[in-house]
C-alpha cells in the first residue's frame, strides 16, 4: 500500500500536467465549471446547516431517571496537567460519586506517577492503565481501556479538559430520559485570549459545536463526535467494533458506522473546557492530524457510502452528509486552485500575462470561493456570539485573521495531511498542553 499510494499520486499529477499541455483551455473550462457546480452545492447545503444550528441545542435537563455508572477515560501521555483533570472530574462535576470511575490509560512515567497516586487518592474510584507493549495512537489506547470500564456509558474526557458542573447530569439524562446512544457536548475554548490563534480557534470551535453540529444533529444528518466530551453507550461501542486504532480522528471514523449502523449522535447543552494550541507549529500538527484522520476515513467509506443499496436505505443527503464533512480538507485546498484560476484571469485581462487561456471563460464563478468562506465567518461570529463571547462588533475585528486562517492555515494543514497520508506511515503527532487557567477552572466552576 505505501508502494501503491505515492506511485498513484505520481500518475495522477503527470497525468494533470499531459492534459494541461495538450488542452489548457478544456482543462481550465471543466475546473471552472465544476468547482462552480461544487461551491453551489456545498454553499446551499451549510446554508440549510447554519438555519437550523443556530437553533438551541437539546436540552436534556439534569435529572436522570436513574444514574448510570459513568466510565471516563482519560488518554494521556507526557500531561503534567493530568491530576488537574483528574481532580475535576472526581470533585468539580456533580455526579453520585459511586457512580463515576476514571480510568487513566498512560505510557510515560509522569502518568504513571500520577494515575498510581490518584488511584491509592481514589480507591475503585480511579484505575490506572499502563501500556508497556502499545500501538502509539489515541483510539489504540481507547480500545485498551475498554477492558477495564465497568461502566454502561464510556466519556472521552481529553487530559486538558474540563468539563462543566452539571455536564454527566445531563449525560446521564439525555442517554436515560431520551434513549440515545451518543451524545456529544459543546466544546469551549479555555485559553482564548492568549493570542490571535488561539481567539479565531475559539471561535471556529464555536461555530463548529454550537452552529453547525447542532445543525447537523437536528436535521438528522451525519454528526460527527469530538474526540471528547463524547458519551456512548457501551454496547453501541461494542456492537460497531470499537475505535479504529490506525485511525487518527477516530471518533469521526466511528460516528461514520454508527450512521451506518442506524444510530446517530446528538449535541447537548452541556460543555467541556479545553485549551487551544497557542503556537502555529502546534496547531499545524494538531489539524494535519484532523485532516489526515477525515482523509482515511473518506478512503475506507467512499465506496461502501456510494452503494445503491446504502443511498437506499440512509436517503442520498444523508449518505452525501457524510461524504460532505470527510471532504472538507479537499474543499479548503480547492479554494487555493479557484483563486489561482481567478488571479490568472485577471493578469490576462490586464494584459499583463501574454498568454490568453480564460478568455470568455465567465469569470464571475470565482466569488463563489469568497462566498462559501463567508457563510464559514458567519458561522464562527455568530456561534461565539451564541457563546458569550462578545458582540457582532466586538467579532468582526477579526475578520481578517479569518481569513488568513481560511485561507492559509487550513490548506498548508490540508496538504502535509495529504502528503502523510501518501508518503508516511501512520503516527500521532501529539498536541502539547501546558493547562491554560488552571486556577480558574479548579477554583470556579465555569458557568
Amino acid at each position: 500500500m505505501r508502494i501503491i499510494k505515492p506511485a498513484a499520486f505520481i500518475t495522477l499529477i503527470l497525468a494533470i500536467i499531459l492534459l494541461l499541455a495538450l488542452y489548457p483551455r478544456q482543462v481550465l473550462l471543466i475546473v471552472a465549471y465544476g468547482l462552480t457546480i461544487i461551491y453551489i452545492a456545498w454553499g446551499i447545503y451549510h446554508v440549510a446547516i447554519l438555519a437550523a444550528g443556530v437553533k438551541k441545542p437539546l436540552n436534556p435537563g439534569s435529572t436522570p431517571r436513574s444514574y448510570p455508572t459513568i466510565s471516563l477515560i482519560i488518554p494521556a501521555r507526557d500531561e503534567p496537567i493530568l491530576s488537574r483533570t483528574i481532580e475535576v472530574c472526581v470533585n468539580n462535576v456533580e455526579y453520585p460519586l459511586d457512580r463515576k470511575e476514571i480510568i487513566v490509560v498512560t505510557e510515560d512515567p509522569i502518568g504513571e506517577r500520577i494515575a498510581t497516586w490518584y488511584a491509592q487518592v481514589y480507591p475503585g474510584r480511579v484505575l490506572p492503565l499502563i501500556r508497556r507493549e502499545y500501538f502509539p495512537t489515541k483510539p489504540s489506547a481507547l480500545n485498551d481501556s475498554l477492558a477495564l470500564c465497568k461502566g454502561d456509558v464510556i466519556g472521552i474526557v481529553d487530559v486538558e479538559d474540563v468539563p462543566d458542573a452539571d455536564t454527566f447530569l445531563k449525560v446521564a439524562s439525555a442517554i436515560e430520559n431520551h434513549a440515545l446512544d451518543s451524545v456529544q457536548a459543546i466544546l469551549r475554548i479555555i485559553n482564548e485570549s492568549d493570542n490571535w490563534i488561539t481567539r479565531i480557534f475559539s471561535m471556529e470551535y464555536a461555530g463548529w459545536f454550537r452552529v453547525m453540529l447542532n445543525g447537523r444533529s437536528r436535521l438528522g444528518f451525519f454528526t460527527p463526535l469530538g474526540g471528547t466530551g463524547n458519551y456512548i453507550r457501551r454496547s453501541a461501542i461494542s456492537e460497531v467494533g470499537r475505535w479504529d486504532p490506525l485511525n487518527l480522528a477516530e471518533d469521526a471514523e466511528i460516528t461514520v458506522r454508527f450512521y451506518l449502523s442506524g444510530r446517530k449522535v446528538v449535541v447537548i447543552d452541556a460543555r467541556h473546557w479545553e485549551e487551544a494550541p497557542t503556537t502555529f507549529r502546534a496547531w499545524l500538527r494538531q489539524r494535519t492530524r484532523w485532516f489526515r484522520g477525515w482523509t482515511q476515513s473518506l478512503e475506507k467509506y467512499a465506496r461502501i457510502l456510494l452503494r445503491p443499496s446504502i443511498i437506499r436505505r440512509l436517503g442520498l443527503i444523508k449518505s452525501m452528509s457524510i461524504i460532505s464533512m470527510l471532504i472538507a480538507p479537499i474543499m479548503v485546498v480547492l479554494n487555493w486552485v479557484a483563486y489561482s484560476l481567478t488571479i490568472l484571469w485577471l493578469l490576462e485581462y490586464l494584459g499583463i500575462a501574454s498568454t490568453s487561456l480564460t478568455a470568455n471563460l465567465f469569470p464571475w464563478w470565482a466569488i463563489l470561493p469568497l462566498a462559501f468562506n463567508a457563510i464559514y465567518y458567519y458561522t464562527w461570529i455568530k456561534g461565539a456570539m451564541l457563546e458569550g463571547m462578545g458582540a457582532a462588533k466586538a467579532l468582526i475585528k477579526y475578520l481578517p485573521h479569518m481569513i488568513f486562517y481560511m485561507n492559509f492555515m487550513m490548506p498548508l494543514a490540508a496538504i502535509r495531511a495529504f502528503y502523510q497520508e501518501i508518503f508516511k506511515e501512520v503516527f500521532w503527532e501529539k498536541t502539547k498542553h501546558v493547562g491554560r487557567g488552571v486556577k480558574w477552572t479548579t477554583t470556579e466552576k465555569p458557568s
